[in-house]
């Protein structure tokens, strides 16, 4: 996903990158305006289309 940063990050320490190869809890996405959080299944299906809608939304959020 072209300019899109994906990191799966764990619960437990809150926050902390999951190890290679892990799945993690969390799925942060960020397009280096705005950053959205989704479960693993949620980011399995969501296709580079849904992504970007996501981080506009928050982006407009952001601005106001």
């Amino acid at each position: 996903m072209s300019g899109l940063v994906v990191e799966r990050l764990l619960q437990s320490p809150l926050g902390q990158p999951a190890p290679d190869g892990e799945r993690g809890d969390i799925v942060r996405v960020s397009d280096g305006v705005a950053s959205v959080y989704l479960t693993p299944a949620e980011y399995d299906v969501a296709t580079e289309r849904d992504l970007r809608y996501l981080l506009a939304q928050r982006a407009a959020e952001q601005r106001r």
